[in-house]
Order: structure tokens, then C-alpha cells, then sequence
């Protein structure tokens, strides 16, 4: 047992993040296999109604996609994001393309935004 007052007795919060990471693994990571677990998130997500589309490397590119057969497609449209979409879709949509943003080497993130009554993004 630590002495009372003794740094060993002390919790850091980078150890309470360490923690919540372990904790929300459990709950993200249903898989080690990262493919894996992003098939089955997408599956989920579809079941729950949200808009879905998913090509990984292994499945054959659609019929006149132009896709490369190699290539990594991966799209959801939430059902908060659809509403928001629909309601302040109609007055600007805008995109952004963010490159390298994971562990995975040449991944492009695109984002659709659409703008609120007040100009924020949504």
C-alpha cells in the first residue's frame, strides 16, 4: 500500500483517457481485423436506417463505376445528417477532401457540408 499522500496514490488524467480509450475499443472495435470491423459497423448503421455504401479492396468494383478494382469506398449519410441536409441543403453544399488523416497511408476523407440559417456547417 502507498504512503498517504504519496504520488502512487494519485490518478493522472492521461492514465482516465488511457482508460476511456480501452472502454470505447470495447464498443468501436468489434474486431481486431480493421476491415472486419468496419463491415460490421456499416451493416449496423444500415439497419439503423442510415444511408450506406461500402466497397473494400476485396469486392469487385460496379459495373461502370471506373472504379479500380483495389479501390476503398466507404459512404454514410447519417439520419441527423440527412434532416440536416434536407432542411439547409438548399442553399449551399460545399466539399472538402482531407488526405492522410489515419493510420492508413493515401486515404482521402471527403465531407459534404451543408450550411445552416446562420452560415455554420452542418
Amino acid at each position: 500500500m502507498a504512503p498517504p499522500g504519496s504520488h502512487n496514490q494519485l490518478i493522472a488524467l492521461k492514465e482516465v483517457n488511457q482508460m476511456a480509450q480501452v472502454l470505447d475499443n470495447h464498443k468501436i472495435r468489434l474486431h481486431p481485423d480493421d476491415a472486419i470491423t468496419t463491415r460490421l459497423l456499416i451493416n449496423e448503421l444500415s439497419a439503423e436506417g442510415n444511408l450506406t455504401f461500402y466497397k473494400d479492396k476485396q469486392d469487385h468494383a460496379l459495373i461502370n463505376s471506373r472504379l479500380p478494382e483495389d479501390a476503398f469506398v466507404l459512404c454514410l449519410q447519417t439520419n441527423f445528417q440527412l434532416n440536416a441536409y434536407q432542411e439547409f441543403g438548399n442553399s449551399f453544399i460545399g466539399i472538402d477532401a482531407t488526405y492522410n488523416i489515419t493510420q492508413y497511408q493515401d486515404l482521402l476523407l471527403f465531407m459534404i457540408i451543408a450550411r445552416d440559417h446562420w452560415g455554420h456547417g452542418k
